[in-house]
């Protein structure tokens, strides 16, 4: 199928600033996201039961200054941890801290 160019009039245009009201300047505590009983959770099913590097983690991830730094670290972590990014309590914890930078975002409840 040939592909034919499209004129100037007809490509798409990104509006930048809808894109900068999606996330927040001042972003949210993760301790104040998740809560004691989430916190025991994901330690005990992602960092079996070590309290201290899912701490260590969290503190990791409180620096990260945008949310594409923050996923790499946690990809990272589930790498080397041999966790599947795809398991529940993984799924959820990227979610509390995706909301962190998107907390408008509907999609994720």
């Amino acid at each position: 199928m040939p592909v034919r160019p499209l004129p100037d009039s007809d490509n798409i245009v990104i509006d930048r600033t809808t894109l900068s009201r999606s996330c927040v300047t001042n972003l949210q505590s993760l301790a104040a996201l998740i809560s004691p009983e989430l916190r025991q959770q994901f330690s005990k099913k992602l960092f079996a039961g070590d309290i201290v590097g899912f701490d260590k983690l969290v503190e990791q991830l409180e620096a990260a200054p945008n949310w594409s730094v923050a996923l790499r670290m946690m990809e990272h972590y589930f790498y080397r941890a041999k966790i599947s990014p795809y398991h529940n309590d993984a799924t959820h914890f990227s979610d509390i801290v995706y909301k962190r930078y998107f907390p408008y975002d509907a999609y994720i409840g």
